[in-house]
């Protein structure tokens, strides 16, 4: 049976299920959303964090580790994220246990057939949009990324507007009334083993969008999808700019894919006025620091394209000097996009880096932070500093900061801890 309707069935049927990994952010959002259908939920993870105490205080039972005692007779269902393989022990307990094991990303389409769905998909881009519809339209939503306001990661309602994950390819398990496209570059090289693969993910989803596709106009490869489909319509860079608090021209694309889709619900007065309240997404250029004449900027890029966004929007606050400090995410990434981390850099006066989060894989020849600095060409001597430890590293950094400093934090791992 196809996965996803698997899924379905097993919500139909209710109990009571436990989530392993509950405390990455995508997954704190399903466990929310089958606590809100009526589930008994428990969960469990290797660290405690913000997701973790926001369930525990909403009644979900989350304990500490991996040791396979959470899997009792008492369990319906076990729920596991992508980084949890088919060969850890306690997904084996499950599976000798007869209970039916699903991957989050399986699950969250399956929790949407039975409402009106928004599926936002693409490379860069998704939360913010997805953050941007569900303030807009007041609606139920599930984001991978905390909104400053908002109580959780996810809440239910009647309409959804959800993050369609193509990481690992479930963003084709969708079947939404309407689909966004932000852009399509080839990423997760650690599950797609090509760009036509990944692409076809895409492909996909456009198929089995049930009203419309929006998708971004200036994305070469989301517009040779999407031309003369009649469900599919494009959404532009918006002249004049829409009144968005959030700097950069990637929000401006942003804010015109969900300004496009609110119209289904909304009138342009309603949702002109909905931008004055928008709130943004925590590691999307937020501000954690503005002490003695430094600003310090932690911000969730990872790819080439976000890290060259991310600079263009902080050069155009014209600081005394730009910094940054960036801890790559995969050693598959690392290596596939080697050559295109370099330029992408272009615009800060120093850059520290420090080791690769690793995110369950094991390192590759090639994609080590090394090996990355090793691509950086001369002109970069004297700019480039690179440490064995993050907290090395930060030390270093901290020690030449100086009023008119702009520090960017950078990554998708465990370096947003430097901002705490």
């Amino acid at each position: 049976m196809d996965p996803v309707a698997r899924a379905e069935q097993l919500i139909h049927a209710g109990g009571r299920v436990h989530l392993m990994g509950i405390g990455g952010i995508g997954m704190a959002g399903v466990a929310w959303l089958l606590k809100e259908r009526g589930f008994e939920v428990s969960g469990c993870d290797l660290q405690q964090n913000r997701q973790t105490q926001w369930l525990s205080g909403n009644g979900v039972d989350v304990a500490a580790g991996h040791d396979g005692a959470h899997i009792t007779e008492k369990v319906d269902w076990l729920v596991r994220s992508t980084a949890v393989p088919d060969s850890h022990p306690e997904v084996q307990r499950a599976l000798e246990r007869g209970i039916p094991v699903s991957r989050r990303g399986e699950v969250l389409p399956a929790l949407m057939r039975a409402r009106t769905c928004v599926a936002v998909s693409g490379t860069h881009g998704k939360t913010t949009t997805t953050a941007m519809i569900a303030q807009v339209l007041g609606c139920g939503y599930c984001v991978g990324g905390e909104i400053a306001g908002f109580e959780g990661v996810a809440r239910e309602g009647e309409i959804m507007v959800v993050e369609a994950d193509e990481s690992d390819g479930t963003v084709a398990g969708y079947t939404p009334d309407y689909a966004v496209i932000t852009n399509i570059e080839y990423d997760h090289m650690e599950h797609h083993a090509s760009e036509a693969a990944f692409i076809g993910c895409f492909e996909k989803l456009i198929e089995q969008t049930k009203r419309k596709v929006f998708y971004c106009s200036g994305d070469a490869i989301a517009t040779r999808l999407c031309s003369g489909n009649p469900k599919c319509e494009p959404y532009a860079f918006p002249h004049p700019p829409i009144p968005v608090p959030l700097p950069g021209r990637h929000n401006q694309w942003n804010a015109s894919a969900a300004r496009s889709v609110a119209a289904v619900w909304k009138t342009g007065d309603e949702i002109h006025r909905a931008w004055e309240t928008i709130q943004p997404v925590r590691r999307r250029f937020e501000t954690v620091s503005n002490e003695g004449g430094v600003r310090i900027v932690s911000d969730y890029a990872h790819h080439p394209t976000e890290i060259a966004a991310l600079i263009q929007t902080a050069r155009e606050l014209k600081p005394e000097r730009l910094l940054g400090i960036f801890q790559p995410h995969r050693y598959t990434r690392t290596l596939a996009l080697g050559a295109d981390f370099p330029p992408s850099f272009e615009g800060l006066d120093k850059l520290w880096l420090v080791p690769v989060y690793a995110a369950s894989e094991q390192p590759l020849e090639g994609g080590t932070t090394p090996d990355l600095a090793d691509r950086f060409p001369p002109d970069w001597a004297g700019r480039l500093r690179v440490f064995d430890s993050m907290h090395t590293a930060w030390a270093d950094l901290q020690s030449q900061l100086r009023p008119g400093d702009l520090l960017l934090i950078i990554g998708a791992g465990d370096i947003d801890q430097l901002a705490g």
